[in-house]
């Protein structure tokens, strides 16, 4: 029997059997949680919204109202500097709620752009409130995802602060291919990046031609087969050994690449 479509905020029933699966295999794959308070937060969400490349999802600065959840695209989180100096802090990927930290805060600490097209919904912050307030569960799962976003953003930082660009690009691919294959963006090795090597380049703090430098010698060795938006990863071992990449920080046991 098909699952019934869920009402999603405000009317709208477009794509609610896709958000309800990526938002249960989300709070689920690290802790168990029931099924009706993740439909209860489904439901809460509003209406899908649309960002083109290089929208701000989240400003930086401004009231913090709402939790946004990412259901498609890659999007970025950065700190910016009076002069317009911005510095990425860390990848967003499908499956992350993009601003979870704010729910405690009166302003956004950081903002949030989209690097490609991206798909969201948000839950307001007195809504969700409401429904953590109500299930232990719901509010525990929600807590472990902040404390590993707050795992990511260190990684992210040893990698810039820490590693050569060969290395921070082998890392860069290791944990994108984990955190999506977590939510089932990614399989066997392979996964989608709707990123351009010079998207890249900025997002990880490198000149283009130097991005450029490291992709040929990554391919040349075999550790990585990248064309157009389809990235394979055929010798996970000695990519991960290459960005020492160890993905105990994201708090599951992920499944290697075949």
């Amino acid at each position: 029997m098909r699952r019934p479509t869920l009402h999603i905020h405000e009317g709208a029933l477009v794509s609610a059997n896709a958000l309800l699966d990526l938002l249960s295999v989300k709070l689920t794959r690290r802790r168990s949680v029931p099924r009706a308070p993740v439909e209860s937060l489904c439901n809460s969400f509003s209406a899908p919204r649309t960002y083109a490349a290089k929208a701000d999802v989240v400003v930086q600065g401004a009231k913090a109202t709402s939790c946004v959840f990412l259901m498609e695209g890659f999007a970025a989180r950065y700190r910016m500097l009076r002069n317009g100096r911005r510095q990425f802090t860390e990848i967003c990927l499908p499956g992350d709620f993009v601003n979870l930290g704010s729910l405690l805060k009166k302003r956004q600490p950081q903002g949030v752009i989209a690097l490609a097209t991206c798909k969201t919904v948000s839950v307001p912050h007195s809504r969700l409130d409401v429904l953590i307030d109500s299930d232990a569960e719901l509010r525990r799962s929600l807590w472990l995802e902040t404390l590993v976003d707050g795992a990511i953003s260190r990684e992210w930082v040893l990698s810039l602060g820490a590693q050569s660009a060969r290395e921070r690009f082998a890392r860069f691919f290791c944990e994108t291919y984990c955190r999506l294959e977590i939510v089932g963006f990614a399989r066997d090795g392979r996964f989608n990046l709707p990123l351009t090597q010079v998207e890249l380049a900025d997002v990880l703090g490198l000149s283009s031609v130097h991005v450029n430098r490291i992709v040929t010698q990554l391919r040349a060795d075999g550790l990585i087969e990248w064309s157009g938006s389809s990235v394979v990863l055929p010798r996970w071992d000695e990519l991960a050994e290459v960005g020492e990449y160890d993905p105990a920080y994201l708090e599951l046991p992920p499944r290697r690449p075949v």
